[in-house]
């Protein structure tokens, strides 16, 4: 059996499961549900009442994949401490994609996106690949891919003319490897400078050369062309 999808507390487990099916927009013989919590009165009607917790496993073999990451971000998230809506979801070029929405955006995203990051891959690894049918989830919140991408262009852009100018490489912060290939891709085309990728692990930097000092460099006319591992990478 997979693992629970869904995590709901109310005050009753009627409740409780009214509220998980709301939430992902399913029908009864779409889940099966496994109480945690009945709910309990306080002690002597002094202490609170304790809340009826349920967890929802999937019963159909119907059910939509993006309906499991439905439920299973938005658990992760709660247990974060953090609230937030599924606003968005879909297919889209092979990859299945998740608008989040929330007034603790910040939070999520984290130091350039390193939270979202972070996210994202725990994600794909907790939704086994054959229930996504091999598609990788692409996490985003108020759309901070699309503006950070902007972001990213314009960076590139602005000190691959300095480099032009003055002559010298400059090397970029630490970038994942979506962020690496921004860069790599916005200056392709660029016939002053080119570009590489240097250091160890997932967060490398890029380092954007004039191309005066092609020379110094092995297969820069190829990498123009065509563009290195990095650029494979989802």
């Amino acid at each position: 059996m997979l693992n629970y999808i869904f995590e709901a507390e109310a005050k009753s487990k009627s409740e409780a499961e009214e509220t998980t099916l709301k939430t992902l927009r399913l029908e009864e013989g779409d889940l099966k549900f496994e109480t945690i919590e009945s709910g309990k009165s306080g002690f002597l009607g002094i202490t609170s009442k304790k809340p009826a917790i349920v967890r929802a496993y999937v019963a159909s073999k119907d059910l939509p994949a993006e309906k499991i990451i439905h439920g299973i971000v938005i658990t992760i998230l709660k247990k974060m401490g953090i609230e937030a809506e599924v606003v968005g979801m879909g297919d889209v070029d092979g990859k299945i994609y998740i608008e989040l929405s929330s007034s603790e955006s910040g939070i999520l995203i984290g130091k350039r996106g390193s939270t979202l990051d972070s996210l994202q891959f725990l994600l794909n690894v907790m939704v086994d690949s054959k229930i996504r049918h091999g598609r990788k989830i692409i996490l985003d919140i108020e759309s901070y891919r699309d503006k950070r991408e902007m972001s990213l262009v314009r960076l590139g852009k602005s000190i691959a003319s300095s480099v032009a100018r003055t002559g010298k490489s400059r090397l970029l912060e630490p970038m994942n490897p979506y962020e690496r290939r921004i860069i790599h891709m916005a200056l392709q085309k660029d016939e002053k400078v080119f570009t590489r990728s240097e250091g160890n692990g997932t967060y490398k930097r890029v380092r954007i050369i004039s191309m005066k000092d092609k020379h110094k460099y092995k297969d820069v006319d190829k990498k123009k062309d065509f563009p290195d591992d990095e650029f494979l990478e989802d």
